[in-house]
Protein backbone atom coordinates (compact mmCIF):
# COMPACT_ATOMS: atom_id res chain seq x y z
CA UNK A 1 0.00 0.00 0.00
CA UNK A 2 0.98 3.43 0.31
CA UNK A 3 1.73 6.18 -1.93
CA UNK A 4 4.48 8.81 -3.40
CA UNK A 5 2.38 10.74 -5.76
CA UNK A 6 3.59 13.44 -8.23
CA UNK A 7 2.56 16.39 -9.65
CA UNK A 8 3.59 16.78 -12.70
CA UNK A 9 4.18 20.81 -14.12
CA UNK A 10 4.74 21.62 -17.51
CA UNK A 11 6.02 25.04 -19.07
CA UNK A 12 2.71 25.94 -20.23
CA UNK A 13 1.05 25.11 -17.03
CA UNK A 14 -1.22 27.95 -15.32
CA UNK A 15 1.08 28.42 -12.48
CA UNK A 16 -1.12 29.95 -9.90
CA UNK A 17 -3.44 27.44 -10.31
CA UNK A 18 -0.81 24.94 -9.62
CA UNK A 19 0.85 26.77 -6.38
CA UNK A 20 -2.52 26.05 -4.85
CA UNK A 21 -3.15 23.34 -6.02
CA UNK A 22 0.08 21.39 -4.75
CA UNK A 23 -0.70 23.29 -1.36
CA UNK A 24 -3.65 21.23 -0.86
CA UNK A 25 -1.92 18.27 -1.66
CA UNK A 26 0.93 18.45 0.10
CA UNK A 27 -0.01 20.50 3.32
CA UNK A 28 -4.06 19.76 3.49
CA UNK A 29 -4.54 17.09 6.32
CA UNK A 30 -0.71 17.43 7.40
CA UNK A 31 0.22 15.63 4.17
CA UNK A 32 -1.47 12.58 6.26
CA UNK A 33 -3.66 11.07 3.03
CA UNK A 34 -2.57 8.53 0.99
CA UNK A 35 -3.25 10.79 -1.91
CA UNK A 36 -1.22 13.67 -0.78
CA UNK A 37 1.49 15.28 -3.15
CA UNK A 38 4.92 14.47 -1.95
CA UNK A 39 6.53 15.16 -5.21
CA UNK A 40 6.61 18.06 -7.45
CA UNK A 41 8.28 17.42 -10.62
CA UNK A 42 8.70 20.64 -12.61
CA UNK A 43 10.10 21.75 -15.95
CA UNK A 44 13.28 23.35 -15.47
CA UNK A 45 12.26 26.54 -17.06
CA UNK A 46 9.84 27.30 -14.76
CA UNK A 47 11.06 25.98 -11.72
CA UNK A 48 12.67 29.40 -10.44
CA UNK A 49 9.67 30.89 -10.36
CA UNK A 50 7.41 27.82 -9.50
CA UNK A 51 9.11 27.35 -6.02
CA UNK A 52 9.27 30.89 -5.13
CA UNK A 53 5.93 31.14 -5.80
CA UNK A 54 5.28 28.14 -3.66
CA UNK A 55 7.73 29.05 -0.37
CA UNK A 56 5.70 32.51 -0.68
CA UNK A 57 2.49 30.92 -0.40
CA UNK A 58 3.62 28.48 1.93
CA UNK A 59 4.90 30.38 4.36
CA UNK A 60 1.65 32.15 4.67
CA UNK A 61 0.28 28.68 6.10
CA UNK A 62 -1.64 29.00 9.31
CA UNK A 63 -0.26 25.94 11.32
CA UNK A 64 -2.90 25.10 14.82
CA UNK A 65 -5.36 23.86 15.78
CA UNK A 66 -7.65 22.54 13.39
CA UNK A 67 -11.01 23.49 15.11
CA UNK A 68 -10.21 26.87 15.19
CA UNK A 69 -11.06 29.70 12.27
CA UNK A 70 -8.48 30.33 10.12
CA UNK A 71 -5.57 27.51 10.44
CA UNK A 72 -4.40 25.60 7.44
CA UNK A 73 -3.15 22.75 8.95
CA UNK A 74 -3.03 20.70 12.05
CA UNK A 75 -0.97 18.41 13.75
CA UNK A 76 0.82 15.04 13.26
CA UNK A 77 -1.42 12.64 14.70
CA UNK A 78 0.73 11.09 17.11
CA UNK A 79 4.04 11.19 18.29
CA UNK A 80 5.60 8.92 15.97
CA UNK A 81 4.51 10.33 13.18
CA UNK A 82 6.36 13.76 14.65
CA UNK A 83 9.54 11.60 14.88
CA UNK A 84 9.33 10.19 11.09
CA UNK A 85 8.31 14.12 9.86
CA UNK A 86 11.27 14.99 12.01
CA UNK A 87 13.53 12.43 10.46
CA UNK A 88 12.61 12.72 6.87
CA UNK A 89 13.58 16.28 7.21
CA UNK A 90 16.94 15.65 8.21
CA UNK A 91 17.62 13.44 5.67
CA UNK A 92 16.15 16.05 3.22
CA UNK A 93 19.08 18.63 4.31
CA UNK A 94 21.45 16.28 3.29
CA UNK A 95 19.51 15.25 -0.28
CA UNK A 96 18.09 18.63 -1.34
CA UNK A 97 17.83 22.34 -0.83
CA UNK A 98 15.75 23.39 2.13
CA UNK A 99 13.41 26.21 0.95
CA UNK A 100 10.92 25.92 3.49
CA UNK A 101 10.63 24.73 7.09
CA UNK A 102 12.05 21.67 8.25
CA UNK A 103 11.50 22.15 11.87
CA UNK A 104 9.13 21.44 14.98
CA UNK A 105 6.96 23.96 16.14
CA UNK A 106 6.85 25.86 19.60
CA UNK A 107 5.65 28.35 21.29
CA UNK A 108 2.13 29.15 22.95
CA UNK A 109 0.47 27.66 20.11
CA UNK A 110 2.09 24.68 19.26
CA UNK A 111 2.90 22.81 22.55
CA UNK A 112 0.28 20.96 22.86
CA UNK A 113 0.44 19.03 19.70
CA UNK A 114 2.95 17.41 17.30
CA UNK A 115 3.04 20.33 15.51
CA UNK A 116 6.15 20.59 12.47
CA UNK A 117 6.09 23.00 9.65
CA UNK A 118 5.47 22.63 5.73
CA UNK A 119 8.36 21.75 4.42
CA UNK A 120 9.63 22.18 1.19
CA UNK A 121 12.94 21.25 -0.24
CA UNK A 122 13.99 21.74 -3.87
CA UNK A 123 16.74 20.48 -6.13
CA UNK A 124 15.87 16.29 -5.10
CA UNK A 125 17.37 14.25 -6.79
CA UNK A 126 14.55 11.39 -7.83
CA UNK A 127 16.48 8.67 -6.65
CA UNK A 128 17.00 10.44 -2.90
CA UNK A 129 14.95 8.85 0.18
CA UNK A 130 12.77 12.10 0.42
CA UNK A 131 11.74 11.37 -3.07
CA UNK A 132 11.23 7.67 -3.00
CA UNK A 133 10.03 6.45 0.35
CA UNK A 134 6.31 7.52 1.97
CA UNK A 135 6.96 10.04 4.90
CA UNK A 136 3.14 10.94 5.58
CA UNK A 137 3.92 14.05 6.54
CA UNK A 138 4.07 17.76 4.97
CA UNK A 139 7.32 17.56 3.01
CA UNK A 140 7.27 18.05 -0.27
CA UNK A 141 10.38 17.11 -2.65
CA UNK A 142 10.70 19.97 -5.84
CA UNK A 143 12.16 17.70 -8.77
CA UNK A 144 13.33 19.25 -11.79
CA UNK A 145 13.60 17.92 -15.57
CA UNK A 146 14.33 18.84 -18.66
CA UNK A 147 11.07 18.12 -20.39
CA UNK A 148 8.03 15.99 -20.64
CA UNK A 149 9.54 12.78 -21.50
CA UNK A 150 12.10 13.25 -17.97
CA UNK A 151 9.33 14.04 -16.17
CA UNK A 152 7.11 10.88 -17.35
CA UNK A 153 10.12 8.94 -16.37
CA UNK A 154 10.78 10.25 -13.08
CA UNK A 155 7.01 9.97 -11.86
CA UNK A 156 7.17 6.36 -12.82
CA UNK A 157 10.23 5.61 -11.21
CA UNK A 158 8.76 4.88 -7.17
CA UNK A 159 7.22 1.39 -6.03
CA UNK A 160 4.06 3.51 -5.60
CA UNK A 161 1.62 3.99 -8.10
CA UNK A 162 -1.84 5.32 -6.14
CA UNK A 163 -2.67 9.11 -7.86
CA UNK A 164 -0.90 11.69 -9.81
CA UNK A 165 -1.27 14.54 -11.57
CA UNK A 166 -0.22 16.62 -14.96
CA UNK A 167 -1.08 20.27 -15.58
CA UNK A 168 -0.53 21.67 -19.19
CA UNK A 169 -2.90 22.43 -21.92
CA UNK A 170 -1.13 20.01 -24.36
CA UNK A 171 -3.72 17.88 -25.22
CA UNK A 172 -1.18 15.03 -26.60
CA UNK A 173 0.61 15.58 -23.74
CA UNK A 174 -2.59 14.77 -21.38
CA UNK A 175 -3.14 11.95 -23.42
CA UNK A 176 0.19 10.11 -23.39
CA UNK A 177 0.60 11.32 -19.66
CA UNK A 178 -3.08 9.03 -19.59
CA UNK A 179 -1.60 6.38 -21.13
CA UNK A 180 1.99 6.00 -19.82
CA UNK A 181 1.86 7.18 -15.88
CA UNK A 182 1.86 4.18 -13.47
CA UNK A 183 -0.93 5.11 -11.12
CA UNK A 184 -4.25 3.93 -10.42
CA UNK A 185 -6.13 7.48 -10.30
CA UNK A 186 -4.63 10.36 -12.71
CA UNK A 187 -6.24 13.87 -12.14
CA UNK A 188 -5.15 16.63 -15.21
CA UNK A 189 -4.87 20.22 -14.03
CA UNK A 190 -6.49 19.21 -10.49
CA UNK A 191 -4.41 18.00 -7.19
CA UNK A 192 -3.19 14.54 -6.76
CA UNK A 193 -6.21 14.36 -3.62
CA UNK A 194 -9.43 13.77 -3.46
CA UNK A 195 -11.93 11.06 -4.94
CA UNK A 196 -15.44 10.53 -5.88
CA UNK A 197 -17.75 7.85 -4.22
CA UNK A 198 -19.10 6.45 -7.64
CA UNK A 199 -15.44 5.68 -9.13
CA UNK A 200 -12.85 3.04 -8.51
CA UNK A 201 -9.96 3.90 -6.10
CA UNK A 202 -6.58 2.30 -5.89
CA UNK A 203 -3.29 1.88 -7.15
CA UNK A 204 -1.04 -0.29 -9.10
CA UNK A 205 2.33 -1.67 -8.29
CA UNK A 206 3.21 -1.62 -4.40
CA UNK A 207 0.38 -0.16 -3.69
CA UNK A 208 -2.16 -2.65 -4.96
CA UNK A 209 -3.80 -4.70 -6.93
CA UNK A 210 -6.60 -6.16 -8.63
CA UNK A 211 -10.26 -4.98 -7.73
CA UNK A 212 -10.66 -1.14 -6.98
CA UNK A 213 -12.44 0.24 -3.44
CA UNK A 214 -15.50 2.23 -4.29
CA UNK A 215 -17.68 2.84 -7.41
CA UNK A 216 -19.53 -0.84 -9.02
CA UNK A 217 -16.19 -2.96 -8.44
CA UNK A 218 -16.29 -1.85 -4.67
CA UNK A 219 -18.58 -5.32 -5.16
CA UNK A 220 -15.99 -7.28 -5.86
CA UNK A 221 -13.70 -5.33 -3.70
CA UNK A 222 -15.99 -6.51 -0.29
CA UNK A 223 -17.33 -9.75 -1.64
CA UNK A 224 -15.98 -13.23 -0.79
CA UNK A 225 -16.63 -15.96 -3.83
CA UNK A 226 -18.01 -19.17 -3.34
CA UNK A 227 -17.79 -22.08 -5.96
CA UNK A 228 -20.13 -24.85 -5.21
CA UNK A 229 -20.42 -28.09 -7.20
CA UNK A 230 -23.65 -30.04 -7.24
CA UNK A 231 -23.93 -33.58 -8.81
CA UNK A 232 -27.45 -34.64 -8.90
CA UNK A 233 -26.45 -38.18 -11.49
CA UNK A 234 -25.48 -40.13 -8.68
CA UNK A 235 -22.70 -41.51 -11.17
CA UNK A 236 -18.48 -41.22 -10.41
CA UNK A 237 -16.75 -38.71 -11.28
CA UNK A 238 -14.38 -39.92 -13.93
CA UNK A 239 -12.23 -37.62 -14.26
CA UNK A 240 -11.55 -33.73 -13.40
CA UNK A 241 -8.87 -31.23 -14.31
CA UNK A 242 -7.79 -30.58 -10.67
Amino acid sequence: MGGKNPLVVLADADLPLVVESALLGAFASTGQRCTATSRVIVEEKIADAFVKALAERAGKLRVGDGLEPGVDMGPAVDESQLKTDLRYMEIGKQEGQLVLGGERLSGLAHDRGWFVAPTIFDHVSSNSRIAQEEIFGPVLSVIRVRDFEEALVVANSVRYGLSSALYTNDAAKIFEFIERIETGITHINSATVGGEAHLPFGGVKSTGVGAREMGHVALDFYTELKTVYIDYTGRKRESSIY
